[in-house]
């Protein structure tokens, strides 16, 4: 050794490793000697690189055989004594014995082969080889293609440590590595390396597709390695059978490349042995296709870890940048996850919410909602949430309305493990529920001034009028219509704020309603004087009676009142497209798609979509409005009339909205004033 070299004696016994130490320092002065306890002691040493040579001894190996095992493998050049104790007879010693490898226990497949395979190195060779690196015996091949093994990451790290290391010392001719596809049910070479030069590897191999089973199926259906020693007159296709025979080789290994369950490929190797594969280079073989498999299992592992990962991350993000509350709890109902947002609506920290139950931001009647909720979902499997408002109390004491969505953690060996939470501030729509209630109060309150304190002096003033009629002459009688027809108005205008008041809210429950039935019903309750009305076609709605009734009566009159006593009223139907639905060209669509032919109704074709109704319109056939009057004609502030407010036609757009339908108002073919009601609904 020279003075640059550095011993490490590591040992558990402190006295031992003095003991051990002690001589190598006064017999080579020029030797640099560490010591260290355990595990510990050969991690912190091996990171520099400065050590030549390690000395332990057996009870120290035995408690730490896997840190020991992998300093063998990741240094396979680095010299690693054990010293052992033994008692005789004649006499206490030490054997020193030097470790070159660790197997599994003896009895096992892989280790019995691995330790024959040493044996009969040691046998074979020379006392003075040091048995280097590139040796083509197979025990050497399995050595070094072990020792590359060691920190491949990528196909190209195999390659170099597999079908390079296979080919280099010329024991084989070639060796490749293919990809089992499953989906193509083929098998794809991706590496390959040969003594004699390329092979022709851009080709593929069909796994179990045709009818004689092939020596690639044998491999991956037995999972054993399959040996060929007569390429050329195998009965079962063996993978470049021409290009082997062409380059002298009459023996092919076809190992599986398998772990478990998980089927990755194949590893091929080709001899120009006369004798072919041997019952130790078979060993070699295997053992090698042992190592590669769980080199491509641990790629995959560590790629799926890695997508796992950056799925997690995006997750992560996701969650922290989200603006409602998110938690996860144990079963038991502690916090183990908190978002930055659950913080913020709370004022606790992160450390302040880990580890503590979830009452302490929810009241008690919350918990305690919570808690039979998620025992419903246990009991049931029911891995869908549910949804409650609860109190969450913040740390400074404040509280505030919140609803929480939970659901369960998925089950773990039928466990239950915890649950999952989205919590959200609905301060503000609680706020709009409690104004939209006041306005509802206050609305009720102002329909039944109108319906009992307007109505009572209206009806005391009817009453006094119709006195003054009976006791009056012809002399005052026009004075007197007058009076009745603004008492008749008021009425009306009254009818009509309370119609808005007590029906204007969405409509909840619809009954079928024959369009023509109700139309006719309207018509008949309104002085239509001398007007006609023409009901063009018809259909069933989903509607409210008594509101559209109320808003086709109001229709109706508007048109008598600006249209004239004779004005003509036309209904009708609305397609698709906005125009006026013709029932020929539905009988003509309905035709074309049958053939001319009768179905019995149970096997009658839809009717075809272009004559669907989407709607139905109101038209008349009198002065019309100009542009300004009809974009402004819903509005409940505007009118042309010296009698009224114009609230009538506020009612129908309230009414229409109820419904969730579109209103507007264009102009009739006969110039007059077309109401169109659209996205109504067939019964």
């Amino acid at each position: 050794m020279t003075a640059t070299n550095t011993v490490l004696v590591i040992s558990n016994d402190a006295e031992l490793r003095e003991r051990l130490a002690a001589p190598l320092e006064w017999s080579y002065p020029n030797v640099d000697v560490l010591t260290a306890a355990g595990f510990d002691g050969i991690i912190d040493h091996l990171d520099d690189g400065s050590l030549d040579c390690i000395v332990s001894d057996d009870a120290t190996v035995g408690d730490s055989p896997a840190i020991f095992q992998a300093t063998r493998e990741r240094h396979p050049d680095l010299p690693l004594l054990v010293l052992s104790e033994y008692h005789t007879d004649r006499g206490d010693g030490v054997a020193v014995m030097e470790v070159v490898d660790f197997l599994d226990a003896i009895g096992t497949p892989g280790s019995d082969d691995a330790f024959a395979g040493w044996v009969a190195n040691s046998v074979v060779r020379n006392p003075r080889d040091g048995s280097p690196p590139g040796g083509n015996r197979p025990e050497d091949i399995v050595r070094d293609v072990k020792r590359s093994l060691v920190d491949a990451s990528s196909p190209m790290d195999i390659e170099e440590a597999v079908c390079d290391q296979l080919t280099l010392g010329g024991r084989y001719t070639f060796a490749w590595v293919g990809e089992y596809d499953r989906g193509e049910r083929q098998v794809v070479p991706w590496v390959a390396a040969s003594e004699t030069g390329d092979w022709p590897i851009s080709m593929t191999f069909p796994v179990g597709r045709s009818g004689r089973q092939s020596v690639i199926d044998r491999a991956l259906r037995s999972r054993e390695v399959q040996i060929v020693n007569d390429i050329d007159g195998h009965d079962a296709a063996v993978p470049w059978r021409a290009t082997a025979t062409d380059r002298g080789c009459n023996a092919v290994a076809i190992a599986p490349l398998a772990v478990e369950d998980e089927l990755y490929g194949i590893l091929g190797v080709y001899s120009n042995d006369d004798d072919g594969f041997d019952e130790m280079e078979v060993s070699a073989v295997r053992e090698i296709a042992s190592s590669v498999s769980h080199v491509l299992d641990t790629i995959a592992i560590r790629g799926r870890i890695d997508q796992q990962e950056r799925v997690l991350r995006r997750y992560e993000r996701l969650v922290e940048t989200v603006g409602d509350g998110m938690y996860v709890l144990d079963s038991d109902g502690h916090f183990m996850t908190v978002n930055n947002a659950m913080m913020s609506m709370t004022g606790y920290s992160r450390e302040g919410l880990l580890g503590e139950h979830i009452s302490i931001i929810l009241d008690e009647e919350s918990v305690t909602a919570g808690r039979e909720a998620i025992r419903r979902m246990v009991h049931d499997r029911r891995m869908e949430g549910e949804t409650q408002e609860v109190t969450v109390e913040t740390k400074d004491g404040r509280t505030f309305p919140g609803e929480v969505q939970i659901a369960l953690l998925p089950f773990e060996d039928d466990e239950f493990r915890g649950t999952v939470g989205v919590v959200r501030d609905i301060t503000e729509r609680k706020k709009r529920e409690q104004e939209l209630e006041r306005q509802n109060e206050r609305l009720d309150a102002f329909a039944s001034i109108v319906s009992h304190d307007l109505r009572n002096p209206l009806g005391v003033s009817q009453g006094y009028l119709d006195l003054v009629k009976e006791q009056s002459d012809e002399s005052v009688a026009e004075y007197i219509q007058h009076v009745e027809d603004g008492l008749d108005r008021m009425e009306d205008i009254v009818a009509d704020v309370l119609a808005i008041a007590r029906q204007g809210q969405t409509v909840t429950e619809t009954e079928p309603t024959d369009l023509e039935e109700i139309i006719r019903e309207a018509w008949s309750n309104v002085d239509t004087r001398s007007a006609t009305l023409t009901v063009v076609d018809s259909t069933v709605i989903a509607v409210d009676r008594s509101r559209l009734l109320r808003a086709l009566e109001n229709l109706f009159r508007n048109a008598v009142e600006h249209g004239g006593e004779d004005v003509a009223i036309e209904v009708g139907l609305l397609v698709p497209d906005g125009e006026q639905a013709d029932p020929d060209s539905v009988a003509d669509g309905l035709d074309a798609a049958t053939g001319g032919f009768e179905f019995p109704d149970e096997d009658a074709p839809e009717e075809p979509s272009l004559a669907r109704p989407a709607g139905f319109y109101v038209a008349d056939d009198g002065e019309g409005m100009p542009k300004e009057v009809r974009e402004n004609a819903f509005d409940s502030e505007f009118t042309t009339s010296e009698e009224g407010l114009g609230i009538g036609l506020w009612v129908v757009r309230e009414v229409a909205s109820a419904h969730g339908w579109t209103t507007r108002v264009v102009e009739s073919s006969e110039g007059g004033a077309r109401f169109e009601f659209s996205d109504v609904k067939s019964a």
